[in-house]
């Protein structure tokens, strides 16, 4: 199911009075969090494309309750081979670009104020098959180029 219209329904059956925050997924993004259009695949216009649509259309259907990004990553199959074909949209993401977005959608999130709580997916998975959830993670190989990244997107000394 699409998640606009669960959302929808968990908000018309009185779901929100029942959750301390409204999780929310984005891990399909191949562009920069600041991204509004131009992704190049089909149905570019979909909310889900876009880090930006996506919080505001949780947030359109429950603005009561803070948003909590239960996960948040960019894929990339830089250094561990070609990704499998249901995920050869991210086959162009670079380990750099990954870092960078994070950091920014990091930014993004805390400027917002009503979002309460934001994973990264993931940090160290080296599961690299049908779902190549190692090409999620941030430390490969012993080095984490989000770290740095995300430490100054949180604001840390």
């Amino acid at each position: 199911c699409d998640d606009k219209p669960f959302m929808q329904q968990f908000a018309n059956a009185g779901g929100a009075s029942y959750a301390d925050c409204i999780g929310i997924h984005y891990n399909e993004g191949i562009l920069s969090p600041d991204a509004t259009s131009g992704d190049p695949r089909g149905n570019s216009s979909h909310y889900t494309r876009y880090y930006s649509s996506m919080v505001n259309t949780y947030r359109a259907i429950i603005s009561s309750k803070p948003l909590c990004f239960t996960e948040l990553g960019y894929l990339t199959p830089e250094g561990l081979g070609p990704l499998p074909s249901g995920f050869s949209w991210a086959a162009n993401t670079t380990i750099a670009q990954q870092a960078q977005w994070l950091a920014r959608a990091t930014t993004l999130s805390r400027q917002r104020g009503y979002i309460r709580l934001l994973i990264v997916w993931n940090v160290d998975a080296t599961v690299y098959g049908a779902d190549p959830q190692a090409g999620y993670a941030i430390v490969r190989n012993g080095q984490c180029q989000a770290c740095s990244a995300l430490h100054t997107a949180m604001g840390l000394p």
